[in-house]
């Protein structure tokens, strides 16, 4: 099943929930129609057939058929492992400071290009540099 996140905010209605307004960044997961109960199987599968640009999403406690252009996807993302875990755990005291010094009050969209690039660059030397510091017996590769 595929991890995926609402690309834009976007606003449609259900005849169960009504009006449903799902913001950009919501994590959900993608379905296939091998995941759904039989008594819902024909209902997506006509949905589907009318909509070839739908995909199955798991929202709201139920499955709905969204515009696969809504979303984007984090294919095959797998487990990370304990030593991934501490390297992610350390890039956050580079990460926290370099945002404070920038302004913690300002969302990310409205950081500049420079700003976002060197966020990331901050982020990945971090990273590279707790992986650089493991025991090379730890590493999986």
């Amino acid at each position: 099943m595929a991890i995926a996140w609402t690309r834009q905010r976007s606003i449609w209605h259900d005849p169960k929930w009504g009006w449903i307004s799902l913001p950009p960044g919501l994590r959900t997961r993608r379905l296939g129609l091998g995941a759904l109960p039989k008594r819902q199987l024909g209902n997506f599968q006509r949905i589907l057939k009318r909509n070839p640009g739908h995909v199955l999403i798991w929202l709201l406690n139920g499955v709905r058929a969204v515009p696969h252009e809504m979303l984007l996807e984090a294919k095959n993302m797998v487990d990370a492992s304990d030593l991934e875990k501490a390297a992610m755990a350390a890039a956050l005291r580079p990460l926290g400071e370099y945002v404070s010094s920038i302004g913690m009050d300002r969302p990310l969209a409205d950081y500049r290009k420079d700003e976002v690039l060197t966020l990331v660059e901050v982020v990945i030397s971090a990273y590279q540099d707790h992986m650089a510091k493991a025991d090379p017996n730890d590493i999986p590769f």
